[in-house]
């Protein structure tokens, strides 16, 4: 039974001598722990030189397939722009035929189609537009009360006539 009491006397002890920290004693265990913390890591000159090591111990193959992987992109950026350049193009020449709308869309998408090794765009759109050029509306012509009757037309109506009657 001693023992029992003697355990039981520094479990109280312990509880009655609660230690309480001024704010100066936090912020120095706080330091001393971000301090143990930040060691674990590496600093910034450490991590570049791994990073040179790493780039140093690529073999030549990978360099070569990272610069044939640039060359490949840079291509098709290229390839890119240079198609979208021949659509403004091709837009302009279309446009500057005096075609809008729906109307420049239609004659573009088939003058495309008309594209060869004989025929250039340009001769397409310039084919495809040249009737459209000179077809004209004549408004000086008679359009039905002319001087002159046309016989034709008389006898026509005349027949519809009767057989209405």
């Amino acid at each position: 039974m001693a023992e029992e009491t003697t355990v039981q006397s520094t479990g109280t002890t312990a509880q009655e001598q609660e230690k309480t920290f001024t704010q100066a004693d936090v912020d120095k265990m706080i330091q001393a722990r971000l301090d143990r913390e930040r060691k674990k890591y590496p600093s910034e000159e450490e991590i570049t030189a791994y990073r040179t090591w790493k780039d140093s111990q690529q073999t030549e193959q990978e360099r070569q397939a990272k610069r044939d992987k640039e060359l490949a992109d840079s291509k098709s950026a290229l390839s890119a722009a240079q198609s979208e350049l021949e659509q403004v193009k091709r837009d302009k020449y279309v446009l500057s035929k005096g075609l809008t709308g729906d109307d420049a869309e239609f004659i573009a998408f088939k003058a495309l189609r008309m594209v060869d090794d004989k025929t250039t765009f340009e001769q397409a759109v310039d084919k495809l537009t040249e009737n459209r050029q000179k077809v004209k509306f004549d408004w000086t012509a008679p359009a039905g009360g002319g001087d002159k009757p046309n016989a034709n037309n008389a006898a026509m109506n005349s027949l519809i006539r009767g057989a209405l009657k």
